[in-house]
């Protein structure tokens, strides 16, 4: 009887805040007055040498009772002069120089969390040998549950919440899962602990999920922005219409006399365009101004990028259809009539390029935030797509608003220069040189 309750009594003990320095549950091997006195030395040695602003970034980590000061100890071993070349294999080698320095596992769990922050720097976020050598680190037998109680009031906290931060790693890592870490954590904690139940969630899940997604991306993204850009682009326009091309040109290729480029100013830039939109540029009116909106961002995986709409207002045309689509009941099948009956109307629906907001007439992606590459883009886009762009006035709504920049805007204006963006009415243009948000220096300097 008092052998069962004696995970009771322990797990009471362990609450209280008095016994938790006295409780060393990494530990599989009982621990003498000498070792903790060799330990507190140690520990005062470690804690001189190591930065402040390292032993901060180790407390934030998650873990009621993990000890910082050892995951400094740890995370120094992958740091060791004697790594000549941080691969996968140096990261197998450490693990297995740890494993053979302390058979008893002592500070297992700090290791581990120390090797998890650590793989990226060894390239090993999605390898599922290293996980499954990371799993070997904790010893078979003492954390197994014996009992659904154990189970339920997480005993071993910090060693259930480490292999939870091992699955969860695989799991936003993409790594397929496998039946041989299903075994290692059956063996480890049992068959119906958290971390055994939350792998088997995620083998259960992923295979289904996997080849699922309409907009498949690599997961080794490369890192010429130029063909990240590209991907960007087909990700946001593929799906809406198929007949999407992307124009990938460099200003400095493709340059104009009526396009002001500064040497440090040429770079790249990708826009989209379509037949839809084209037709769409055609009707627009010429006494309204369509817009250069921007950037905003789109992600992929964990790389972020900024591109620029061009967007013209809604015509009256696309409200009345609107208004038309709302009055017919898609629902009602009571009385179906054909379109070719006399009498009867064909309804086309707006395009997909038609939104509420505003009409999209390209997307663009530049490689350095000046307004002289906007400026090439619109150059191009007119030149080559949509001719019927030069009789209607753009407004610039973008942020790119650099002094330098907005100095040469106004002095090539006042030149007589021509220039495609506009980013104020043209009649205030034309009555002052400078817009009312811009300052001087010498105006700053005086006040």
């Amino acid at each position: 009887m008092l052998l069962r309750l004696q995970p009771s009594f322990s797990l009471f003990f362990r609450r209280i805040p008095i016994f938790q320095n006295r409780i060393f549950a990494s530990s599989t091997a009982p621990r003498s007055d000498e070792e903790c006195e060799s330990d507190r030395t140690t520990d005062k040695t470690q804690n001189e040498n190591t930065p402040q602003e390292d032993e901060a970034s180790i407390v934030s980590m998650i873990g009621p009772y993990v000890s910082s000061k050892q995951i400094a100890f740890h995370t120094g071993q992958f740091d060791s002069e004697h790594i000549k070349k941080k691969n996968k294999q140096a990261f197998l080698d450490v693990i297995e120089a740890y494993k053979i320095q302390f058979p008893n596992r002592r500070g297992h769990v700090e290791f581990i969390r120390a090797a998890l922050r650590r793989m990226k720097d060894f390239g090993v976020e999605r390898d599922s040998e290293s996980y499954k050598k990371l799993l070997s680190v904790f010893p078979v037998g003492p954390y197994r549950h014996q009992s659904m109680l154990q189970v339920s009031v997480r005993f071993w906290p910090k060693q259930n919440e480490t292999a939870s931060t091992i699955v969860s790693a695989m799991e936003s890592n993409g790594i397929p899962p496998d039946l041989e870490v299903v075994h290692m954590l059956r063996e480890i904690f049992g068959p119906w602990a958290h971390p055994v139940r939350r792998f088997a969630r995620f083998l259960y899940w992923v295979p289904k999920f996997m080849n699922k997604n309409p907009y498949p991306i690599p997961w080794e993204l490369p890192n010429d922005e130029r063909t990240l850009a590209k991907l960007a682009l087909q990700r946001m326009t593929s799906t809406v219409d198929l007949e999407t091309k992307l124009v990938d040109i460099h200003s400095a290729t493709d340059s104009s006399p009526n396009v002001e480029h500064p040497g440090a100013e040429h770079s790249w830039l990708i826009y989209t365009h379509t037949p839809k939109q084209t037709k769409l540029a055609s009707n627009l009116p010429s006494d309204k101004p369509i817009y250069i909106e921007g950037p905003y961002g789109v992600y992929l995986r964990k790389k972020q990028l900024q591109y620029y709409v061009l967007k013209a207002d809604p015509s009256p045309e696309y409200w009345q259809k609107k208004k038309d689509l709302e009055k017919f009941n898609t629902d009602d099948v009571s009385d179906l009539r054909s379109p070719f009956q006399p009498g009867a109307s064909l309804y086309i629906p707006p395009s997909a390029h038609e939104l509420d907001d505003g009409f999209i007439l390209s997307l663009c992606i530049i490689g350095k935030p000046f307004t002289s590459l906007i400026n090439c883009w619109l150059h191009h886009l007119r030149r080559n797509f949509m001719p019927d762009l030069n009789r209607i006035a753009v407004v610039d709504k973008t942020k790119l608003t650099e002094e330098k920049q907005i100095d040469r805007f106004y002095s090539s204006h006042l030149l007589s220069t021509p220039e495609f963006t506009i980013p104020h009415d043209t009649k205030r243009l034309a009555q002052e040189p400078r817009p009312w948000w811009y300052r001087d220096k010498t105006d700053d300097e005086d006040e």
